[in-house]
Parts: structure tokens; C-alpha cells; sequence
């Protein structure tokens, strides 16, 4: 019998939904939530964008490493990460530690859509074609997220709150909560 995880990790490409969707889970199975983003942010009293402008991507990395190793510590949460968590082995291995990993994927015109009109996302800003962006991005970040997952759940065509539903559904079939 597998030990049952008290937290919920939801990874998935920015703009997705990860943020929102698990507000509604946390809210409808009276669990805490989390961003990982808005995390460091706090500890470091600015913007996901200022700490990529002053100190760089790296930086912020390194910071989103440290933060998931303190998030893993946690029970009964439900932590909604940046979308390029994945992006280190670490963070997912530490997450895994008291977590169930689902990958809410989205297509990139759904994800465009969401983000189109965002400046808060550094890896966006200023260029030239964001959805050309978003597809280059997503491609090289899908097989990391299929890979690391216990299970994904498509929500291109889907809202929020049916978005939330599918993800509580298919954690109660699989016995997660």
C-alpha cells in the first residue's frame, strides 16, 4: 500500500491556470494554498520580473530551489508552482517528497490568451511574438511535465471552476484525497 501525500503540486506552463485552479481546490477540499512564485516574492520583497531584471533567471532559480525544499515541508497544502519548476530536478524530488505532482496542461492559445496582455511574465517580456514564444517554450517543457507528473489533466477547453472539479474528481478517484 503507497504512503498517502498530504500536499497537491500543481506544475504546468505559465498562464495556465495553476495559481486560480488551485485557490478553488484548496477552498473546495478546505486545504491551504500556496504559489511558489508569490512566495519569493514575499521573502524577497519584490516582483518575479524585478528579481529576473536585478539578479537574473539564475538567481531566481536557485531561490525557487530553496523555497520548494522548504515547501516540501508542509501537510495538507495544495502549492501551485512557477511554470518552470521542472526546469530542475531538485525541485521536483522535493516536492514528491509529501506531494501528488498533476500537470494541469493547456494549449498555447489558451495559455496566450490568459497571458497576452501580462508584463508580470519575465521570459515574455518584450518579445516580439508571444505565442511563437509560448510554443517554443512549451514544446521543450511538455516532455518535463508529462515526465514528472502522477497524472495530467488537460484543461485547454476548459473554465475554471470545471478545471477545478476535473482535478478534485481525479484526485479522489486515484485516492489522493
Amino acid at each position: 500500500m503507497r504512503k498517502k501525500k498530504s500536499n497537491i503540486v500543481l506544475i504546468g506552463f505559465m498562464g495556465c491556470g495553476k495559481s486560480s485552479v488551485g485557490k478553488r481546490i484548496a477552498v473546495n477540499y478546505n486545504k491551504k494554498f500556496i504559489d511558489t512564485d508569490s512566495e519569493i516574492q514575499c521573502m524577497c520583497g519584490m516582483s518575479v520580473n524585478d528579481i529576473f531584471k536585478k539578479y537574473g533567471e539564475s538567481y531566481f532559480r536557485k531561490l525557487e530551489r530553496n523555497y520548494c525544499k522548504l515547501a516540501a515541508l508542509n501537510s495538507g497544502y495544495i502549492i501551485a508552482t512557477g511554470g518552470g519548476i521542472i526546469k530542475d530536478d531538485n525541485n521536483i524530488e522535493n516536492l514528491k517528497l509529501n506531494g501528488t505532482i498533476v500537470y494541469l496542461r493547456c494549449s498555447a492559445e489558451k495559455i496566450y490568451r490568459n497571458i497576452k496582455n501580462d508584463n508580470t511574465r519575465p521570459l515574455l517580456n518584450g518579445a516580439d511574438d508571444k505565442l511563437a514564444l509560448i510554443c517554443s517554450l512549451l514544446e521543450e517543457r511538455e516532455p518535463l511535465y508529462s515526465k514528472y507528473s502522477d497524472f495530467t489533466i488537460d484543461i485547454s477547453s476548459m473554465r475554471l471552476e470545471e478545471s477545478a472539479w476535473q482535478v478534485g474528481r481525479e484526485l479522489r478517484r486515484f485516492g489522493f484525497i
